[in-house]
């Protein structure tokens, strides 16, 4: 067996619904049980149960095609992927009249991967009063060698009335040779678009002490919601809404303040001891956890605040350890009648969801867990810091983040900060902090304002409450500016007046939408997996670079109603547009993003492209949520760049211009290590092989070796083969695969830099 072969049998047993590697017998007698009737000719027009005449069998389709009618068969279950499939075929009979005018549609949801006329594929066109055979190829020319597709459609193409005709045997054969090879060229020019790669970029949040030795993360981040409520003197933190809003001793009975082996030190130790640095979050929210080492403590007392939805020993396997008055602060009116020392209900309505309203608990003591800080408090963390690493300038911890999606509070941690966020409290909060920070070590770097997500580049918490839109009252207030971009003005404005920069680095977090794209648990592959999914996870990569790209997802809902184009996200574009206009010189980190499962083909061929296209875009410092499981695809994909021989063999240098004919199929970038090699990275996100032609601006010689995972296959080396020349060729690049070819240095850096170029 080829390997081309063994590749193309792998993918097919991953992506398609079980059974789906045989025949689809779309109509024989009846239609496949999978699949259900749609369509929307009149019901005269149709049958799908039809006697006479029939090709084989027992029953036929009997059609009227008339008034752009048409049969729809639809399968909302499962997707079929179209590289798993040779062809298409049925008979058709053209009843008493023939030659009538027909489309054929192979559909996936809406959109059509092909689209043919009947009548140019059946031998003679539809022939009246005999049946003939009609073959639609799964190939190139049809659009049908990747893909999936859920539905058939024929329709009438006239609009008129036309003669009642007949359909038998719909049926897709399965490919019994390798899917046809596509032909894709690279060109790589040295000399345009260099940009350095920051080494920060290939960064995790956490991670485990074998995923950590696996690849040596150069950057591991300390965040998320816990990291809101910390009590750095104590090692305790608070779940807030993740879990029960509870009080969680780190150092059950440690002394010191902090005490000894604390988690934070441990963060830190595990991460410089892999060659890594550590992003610390500070609070900014202005409560830290009770200095209470010994004991759990919990937001919404059942015995205190009256009977919640949910309690801590509602969840499997709590049994022995859980609290049950530690409620989720979810509750019915009709159950819980308590209330506050002022007369008032805790138990209130606070939304409408999905039909149903909602209630919780409010006005709640926040003191049942919390005490107020300032910012001073944290100076105190940082001088501990200094004490046990130096500063950083001098080798210490460098890297601080201005909490976690502070505009998420009033709902994150609603136990303590019930109001909604505004643009004013978000960037008060964050510069009272980073005055303190920098008064403390002035060599740190900050990152702020650490957004949560896409609607967060646009508008306040206190806007999404008000009317659930990106421009309103708050935003309005503040010259109508998107709020990521008026804060950058802040930034900007203080170091003009003060001479201090608080915010070094503009910190985002992305994700994806769309249900299964990102799966973090890796739970439902079946479904985060499949051919619908996983092509719609490779091309919302798109998001963070092309600003014409229209997102499919609830994104696109949000429209064009201004100049920001809200339904194109074009993130990095977007946001460093904004970088230029409002303070310049800003750095940009993505802090959490997440692509796709870690045990998942396309999951890590989408992560490793991501890479690729902060390394391109000059993204300064990015963050994975949360650090890939060790031994995972995911793992893979961050190893290409950082281990990608097993001897920590690591990609660096400058990104440089490389264009590839269909980076829709197959995607390429190349990173020029001047006077040492160079790196071409190829991402083939098309369901068939691809031979690759690359052509360079400076000839090679010598070889190139390269190493590869995809489906079913980790990250291994994947041959060699010879150079000489300015262009050299790949045969057969596997589908679903991220390959990595390690070229030697074109010796073309002299040149560039004695013609007076400089890498920017």
């Amino acid at each position: 067996m080829s390997a081309r072969w063994s590749l193309s049998l792998l993918l097919s047993l991953f992506c398609l619904p079980a059974g789906a590697q045989s025949t689809l017998d779309l109509y024989v007698d009846a239609l496949h049980p999978a699949f259900q009737d749609w369509s929307w000719a009149a019901a005269a027009d149709y049958s799908l149960a039809n006697t006479t005449p029939v090709q084989g069998g027992n029953r036929s389709i009997r059609f009227v095609p008339r008034s752009w009618g048409g049969l729809l068969l639809a399968d909302p279950a499962n997707s079929y992927d179209a590289a798993n499939y040779e062809s298409l075929t049925f008979w058709i009979h053209g009843g008493s009249s023939g030659g009538q005018n027909l489309r054929l549609s192979v559909l996936d949801g809406s959109t059509a991967l092909s689209e043919i006329d009947v009548g140019a594929h059946a031998a003679g066109g539809i022939v009246a009063a005999t049946w003939h055979l009609v073959t639609v190829p799964f190939d190139a020319a049809h659009g049908l060698t990747s893909g999936s597709f859920n539905r058939l459609q024929i329709m009438d193409g006239t609009g008129a009335t036309q003669g009642q005709l007949y359909l038998d045997t719909v049926r897709f054969a399965p490919r019994t040779t390798p899917p046809p090879a596509g032909t894709q060229t690279v060109s790589i020019d040295l000399t345009q678009d260099r940009r350095a790669v920051s080494p920060l970029i290939f960064g995790i949040s956490y991670g485990s002490n074998a995923a950590l030795a696996a690849a040596r993360y150069p950057l591991r981040r300390w965040g998320g919601n816990s990291t809101t409520r910390y009590n750095w003197q104590a090692d305790v933190h608070s779940t807030a809404g993740d879990w029960y809003w509870q009080n969680i001793p780190d150092s059950p009975g440690g002394s010191g303040a902090p005490p000894a082996g604390n988690s934070a030190d441990a963060f830190i130790d595990a991460t410089r001891a892999n060659g890594g640095e550590a992003l610390v979050s500070i609070p900014s929210i202005g409560v830290a956890p009770i200095d209470d080492r010994n004991n759990k403590r919990w937001g919404f007392s059942q015995a205190k605040y009256g009977p919640q939805l949910r309690d801590e020993c509602d969840e499997p396997g709590s049994a022995g350890w859980c609290t049950a008055d530690a409620g989720n602060g979810e509750c019915d009116p009709a159950q819980n009648t308590a209330l506050d020392p002022q007369g008032h209900r805790y138990c209130q309505y606070y939304a409408t969801i999905n039909g149903q309203q909602r209630y919780h608990i409010v006005n709640n003591d926040r003191s049942d867990t919390s005490i107020d800080v300032t910012p001073a408090y944290w100076a105190g963390w940082i001088a501990h810091l200094q004490s046990r690493y130096g500063t950083a300038g001098g080798g210490g911890v460098r890297l601080y983040a201005l909490d976690n999606e502070p505009m998420l509070w009033n709902s994150t941690h609603r136990d303590v900060h019930p109001l909604a966020p505004t643009y004013d409290e978000v960037w008060t909060r964050g510069r009272d902090l980073a005055i303190r920070i920098k008064q403390q070590d002035p060599g740190a770097l900050t990152f702020g304002p650490v957004t949560w997500g896409y609607p967060d580049l646009f508008t306040s918490a206190k806007d999404a409450e008000d009317c659930n839109c990106v421009a309103g009252p708050d935003r309005a207030a503040h010259g109508g500016k998107p709020f990521v971009q008026w804060y950058l003005e802040q930034v900007c404005a203080y170091q003009a007046q003060n001479g201090v920069r608080l915010v070094d680095y503009l910190d985002l977090h992305y994700y994806p939408q769309g249900d299964g794209i990102v799966d973090f648990d890796s739970s439902n592959l079946g479904y985060s997996e499949s051919s619908a999914v996983a092509a719609k996870r490779l091309r919302s990569l798109r998001e963070l670079y092309d600003p014409n790209y229209v997102s499919e997802s609830w994104i696109a809902d949000l429209g064009d109603t201004d100049s920001n184009h809200y339904s194109k996200p074009g993130l990095i574009p977007r946001v460093k547009a904004w970088i230029a206009q409002a303070c310049p010189g800003t750095k940009l980190a993505i802090s959490e993003y997440n692509w796709g499962p870690d045990q998942g083909a396309t999951g890590a061929l989408a992560q490793a492209e991501a890479l690729a296209i902060f390394a391109r875009e000059g993204v300064d410092a990015a963050m994975r949520w949360v650090a890939p499981t060790a031994g995972s695809y995911a793992e893979d994909a961050f190893k290409l760049y950082l281990n990608y021989d097993g001897a920590f063999g690591r990609i660096g240098g400058d990104s440089v211009r490389t264009v590839a004919s269909d980076a829709n199929a197959l995607a390429a970038y190349a990173i020029h290590r001047s006077g040492q090699q160079l790196y071409l990275l190829l991402f083939n996100k098309s369901t068939s092989p691809q031979d690759v032609t690359v052509n360079l601006s400076a000839p090679l010689s010598g070889s190139w070796n390269a190493w590869r995972f995809g489906v079913g296959q980790h990250l291994a080396a994947a041959g060699s083969g010879p150079l000489g020349g300015t262009s050299f060729s790949l045969a057969a690049v596997p589908a679903r695969s991220a390959t990595l070819l390690v070229l030697p240095d074109p010796g073309i850096a002299d040149r560039i830099f004695a013609n007076g170029f400089q890498s920017p």
